[in-house]
């Protein structure tokens, strides 16, 4: 874990409970981009004993197994609350102020999301529901949705510079969103939404969205701008333009990116850092997804079907 940055308090407490500080076979990861909401925690041997309980914790965390574990106890203060095998894709949803603790005694990889209360809170106001206070999911139980987010989480951490912050806060917000409704039992209120967009909300949130290309801009930043929360915020941009805001982000960058290629001699590798993309294979993903050609090739039949070199 790097100890040079500051980090929430409970990753740390994680990392001392569980043994993991300094430890030559265990190996963590946490998310700078996306304010160390998720994390992923690695052994390739195992725990040697209970861990001790986290104390003194809020929020929550859910657990999403990345492999199998032939064995792992869980108890909740001093009662077990599960023991035995979890496939691939189990997921657990733990309230930290029950005080967890775990045995894991053979090798574990799982990816650790950390949800706050406050988070929580946001979500079941927005859509006019009562407070979720406690998470509900069978322990060990598969979860489709999870399990899809989780990958995308995964990704970020292998490839952090080709994942923005406002599509992590997009991640992060259809996470809780999905456990506010599964885990907390709340119907979504739809009718509680405004509409879309005012001429002045949209004005101000694509002025600091291409403000942003490289896309290191906060949702909630760009929802208070508009004067919503972020679940306002986010429905009502899509609504407006039919795209969530980091894929309108992306849609700019690409719009840039053509407008360079067309009207300068610079190499596509410049133009994609200039447009905000981490570098030349993420701009040629995207590029391709919206034009169906790569980069390159897009160029070429332009300068050719203009006279251009």
């Amino acid at each position: 874990m790097n100890t040079a940055i500051e980090v929430p308090t409970v990753w740390n407490r994680l990392a001392e409970v569980m043994n993991l500080r300094d430890s030559p076979t265990e190996e963590v990861w946490l998310s700078e981009r996306a304010s160390f909401r998720f994390g992923r925690l690695r052994s390739s041997k195992g725990l040697p004993e209970v861990a001790s309980p986290v104390v003194g914790e809020r929020g929550h965390i859910v657990v999403l197994q990345l492999e199998a574990i032939s064995f792992i106890e869980q108890f909740l203060g001093k009662k077990m609350v599960s023991s035995g095998y979890y496939p691939a894709g189990a997921v657990n949803a733990i309230n930290l102020q029950e005080e967890p603790s775990v045995w894991v005694p053979h090798p574990f990889d799982a990816l650790i999301l950390y949800v706050t209360q406050e988070a929580l809170d946001e979500v079941a106001y927005a859509h006019g529901a009562s407070r979720v206070e406690q998470l509900v999911w069978p322990l060990g139980k598969f979860d489709p949705v999870v399990h899809h987010l989780g990958k995308s989480f995964l990704a970020s951490l292998e490839q952090p510079l080709h994942a923005s912050k406002i599509f992590l806060d997009h991640l992060l917000h259809a996470l809780n969103c999905h456990l506010v409704c599964s885990y907390g039992g709340v119907r979504m209120a739809a009718a509680r939404f405004r509409g879309g967009l005012s001429s002045l909300q949209m004005r101000r949130a694509t002025e600091l969205l291409e403000a942003h290309l490289d896309g290191k801009i906060a949702l909630q930043q760009v929802a208070e701008a508009c004067e919503l929360s972020v679940s306002h915020f986010a429905r009502a941009f899509k609504q407006t333009f039919r795209r969530p805001p980091y894929r309108w982000l992306t849609e700019r960058r690409v719009d840039r990116a053509r407008d360079l290629m067309m009207n300068s001699q610079l190499p596509i590798a410049d133009i994609a850092i200039q447009c905000g993309f981490a570098d030349q294979s993420a701009l040629n993903r995207s590029f391709k997804r919206i034009h169906g050609v790569s980069p390159g090739m897009w160029r070429r039949g332009t300068h050719a079907f203009s006279g251009g070199a």
